[in-house]
C-alpha cells in the first residue's frame, strides 16, 4: 500500500469537501474563557509586598520600643550600646516607619495611658520586676565572658541570688525565685544562648586589638626597602615591599591523633557501656604532630613534616618506613612534637634551599622551640625575618589556624573512617 502524501486532508467519501475555516465555523463554540496568545497574556509582575498589613497590640508596640531604647548590643568587652532603628526593625520584622510613629504616639500618651516607664517587657509580655538585678547580672556575665570564663546555668543561679541580697536587702529572700520562666525571659531579652566552645586559649589578651595592630605594624615596617651601603646591595621592590609572595611563609604545628573516635554514637537504650571499634589498642590515646607550611602565592613548596614518638629504630620501624608516602617527611623524637633541633633541620633541609637567598618573612606562633638561640641564629644567617603572632591571637590572624588546620583534620577524619 502506497503511503499517503504529506499535507493532504482526508476527505469523507460522501460528505462534500469543506475547507478547515468553513468546517470549524459551523461548530458550536464551547462556553468559558478562550485561549489567548502568549504575547497578549503577559502582564507586569506584581509589586513585592515587603511588610503585609498587620495590627499590633499596645503591649507589642511597647515591647519593641523598650528594646529600641535599651542598651543590649555589645560594643566592646564590657560596653553596651542601643540598637539602631534598622536593627530593631529587622529583629521584630516591622517597617522602620512604624517605630518612629509608635515612639511619637507613646510620647503623646496615645497608648491607653501606658508609657515605657511603666511598662518594660523582656522576651514575654510582663513588666520586669527585678530590673536592677537583671542589669547587674548581665554586666557581670559580659565581663566574665570577655575574660574567657565559662558561664552555665549554675553560674547565673548563684550570682543572681548574691545580687538580689545586694540590691534588695529589704525584700524577703523567698520573693525572688530563679524559675525557668524568669531565666528564659532574661536570656531572650539580652539575646544570650548556650553555645559550643570553638576556640580555647590559655591566656586571652586584655586588649587583643592593640596587640594585633602592633603586630601588623611590625610586619609593615619590616617590609620596607633597606638601602645598601655601597658594599652590600640594597633590597629590590617586590610584590609586598621587599618580599615576593613566594617568600612570605606561615608555619605551624598541630596535634594529629592516631585514631578518630567521635565521642558520640547511636546505641540502644539501657546499656551502660558503649563500645567503639579501634584499629589498634591504645591508638586513641597516642598522638603525633604534623607541621604544615603555606606560602602567600598558594604554591606548596615544603613537604608536610610528621613527628612520631620514639627513636625511630628497630625492625618494626624499619618495616614501617617503607610504607611512608614520599610526599611526607617523617621524624622521630621522645615527645612527638618539634624541638629546636628539628626546627634547625627543617630550615636547613627544606625551607632555606627554596628561598634562593631572597629576604623572607616567616610567621610563627610563640612556641618555645621557635625562640631558642640556635633557631634565631639560623633565621638571621639566612635573611629570614620572624614575625611572632601575639599570644592568644593565633585563632584570629594565623592563616593555618583560621582556614587550613580544621579542614585538613576533617579530610583526614573522613578518609580514616572510609578506609577503616
Amino acid at each position: 500500500m502506497a503511503p499517503r502524501p504529506a499535507g493532504r486532508i482526508r476527505v469523507h467519501p460522501i460528505l462534500p469537501a469543506l475547507s478547515t475555516e468553513k468546517f470549524y465555523a459551523g461548530v458550536k463554540k464551547k462556553p468559558g474563557p478562550k485561549c489567548k496568545q502568549l504575547a497578549e497574556s503577559l502582564r507586569a509582575a506584581p509589586r513585592r509586598v515587603e511588610y503585609p498589613y498587620r495590627s499590633y497590640k499596645v503591649s507589642y508596640k511597647l515591647r519593641v520600643l523598650s528594646y529600641w531604647i535599651t542598651p543590649s548590643i555589645g560594643a566592646g568587652p564590657t560596653q553596651l550600646r542601643k540598637p539602631t532603628r534598622a536593627e530593631t526593625a529587622t529583629r521584630f520584622g516591622v517597617p522602620e516607619a512604624n517605630l518612629s510613629r509608635w515612639k511619637k504616639e507613646e510620647q503623646e500618651g496615645k497608648f491607653q495611658g501606658l508609657t515605657l516607664e511603666q511598662y518594660r517587657v523582656p522576651g514575654g509580655g510582663r513588666r520586669r520586676k527585678w530590673e536592677v538585678l537583671e542589669q547587674a547580672l548581665y554586666e557581670k556575665f559580659r565581663y566574665r565572658r570577655a575574660s574567657g570564663g565559662i558561664v552555665r546555668r549554675g553560674w547565673f543561679r548563684r550570682v543572681s541570688k548574691e545580687l538580689f541580697l545586694q540590691h534588695y536587702p529589704d525584700e524577703a529572700q523567698t520573693s525572688f525565685c530563679f524559675s525557668n520562666g524568669w531565666f528564659r525571659r532574661f536570656l531572650s531579652f539580652h539575646q544570650v544562648s548556650l553555645r559550643f566552645v570553638t576556640n580555647t586559649a590559655s591566656q586571652l589578651p586584655s586588649d587583643f586589638s592593640n596587640a594585633i595592630l602592633n603586630w601588623m605594624r611590625f610586619n609593615r615596617r619590616n617590609s620596607q626597602l633597606r638601602p645598601g651601603n655601597g658594599q652590600v646591595p640594597g633590597d629590590v621592590l617586590a610584590d609586598v615591599g621587599r618580599y615576593t609572595l613566594s617568600n612570605i611563609v606561615n608555619m605551624d604545628q598541630t596535634p594529629l591523633p592516631f585514631e578518630y573516635l567521635e565521642g558520640r554514637t547511636c546505641n540502644q537504650k539501657g546499656e551502660k557501656t558503649i563500645w567503639a571499634q579501634s584499629s589498634h589498642s591504645g591508638w586513641d590515646k597516642r598522638q603525633a604532630t604534623i607541621q604544615l607550611a603555606v606560602f602567600a602565592d598558594g604554591i606548596p613548596r615544603v613537604k608536610p613534616l610528621v613527628f612520631f614518638r620514639g627513636l625511630g629504630v628497630g625492625a618494626t620501624i624499619l618495616t614501617e618506613r617503607e610504607t611512608y608516602d614520599p610526599r611526607v617527611v617523617v621524624k622521630f623524637n621522645p615527645k612527638a612534637y618539634a624541638n629546636s633541633s628539628n626546627m634547625v633541620e627543617w630550615l636547613d633541609e627544606q625551607l632555606v634551599p627554596i628561598l634562593e637567598g631572597r629576604p623572607t618573612l616567616l610567621v610563627l606562633d610563640l612556641f618555645g622551640a621557635h625562640k631558642t638561640e640556635e633557631v634565631l641564629d639560623t633565621f638571621s644567617a639566612n635573611d629570614i625575618v620572624v614575625s611572632m603572632i601575639p599570644g592568644g591571637c593565633t585563632s584570629l590572624v594565623q592563616p593555618l589556624d583560621v582556614s587550613i588546620n580544621q579542614p585538613f583534620k576533617d579530610i583526614l577524619r573522613v578518609s580514616r573512617l572510609t578506609f577503616r
